[in-house]
């Protein structure tokens, strides 16, 4: 009977190191990689299986022709102004509005569901400092137009974060194209 009182408080010590270890919580960047990587997939195949490709349309870079860059054309009827495409040494000016593909924001230069007189368009060179997806689509778009574009991370930043923007993030792009610098 002694033993038994002996082994009770120890079998009670090691309940209690063991329910209060330490558990960490999941975060909405967890298996990002993957989870990125699925979502180009299910865009891939909404392209390939539905009718009229889902309202999707598909650009293939001339950089990287595996990496596959879909977008929805959502420009207002009236919107576009002339046919004239910027090249790769012209600057241009846009509206943005940059999300994940759970759909935070992370960073946008308007406010509220469209551009307007309040907002001011942000300027880049088409070669310069943006990610070669903007690169890529800027230049396959008319004044005016606007698009949903789904850069996947080989386009974007790749393996390595920028700012609050993780590595291997696919980014979700509302761009509008609103003038061509020459």
């Amino acid at each position: 009977m002694n033993k038994k009182i002996y082994f009770l408080p120890l079998l009670l010590l090691v309940f209690i190191f063991t329910a209060c270890e330490e558990t960490t919580e999941a975060t909405k960047f967890d298996n990002w990689k993957p989870r990125n990587e699925a979502f180009m997939d299910s865009l891939e195949t909404v392209y390939n299986t539905q009718p009229d490709h889902g309202g999707l349309n598909v650009l293939v870079p001339t950089t990287a022709p595996k990496d596959l860059i879909y977008y929805k054309d959502i420009t207002p009827d009236g919107n576009i102004v002339g046919d004239k495409l910027p090249k790769y040494t012209d600057a241009v000016k846009a509206f943005y509005r940059g999300t994940y593909i759970f759909g935070e924001t992370f960073d946008e230069n308007f406010s509220g569901a469209n551009p307007s007189v309040y907002d001011s368009p942000s300027s880049f060179a088409v070669n310069g400092n943006i990610v070669a997806g903007w690169s890529e689509a800027l230049q396959r778009m008319k004044v005016g137009e606007r698009w949903m574009v789904y850069i996947p991370w080989e386009m974007g930043y790749g393996d390595v974060a920028n700012g609050n923007i993780p590595a291997y993030s696919t980014l979700i792009f509302d761009l509008e194209l609103y003038e061509i610098i020459k």
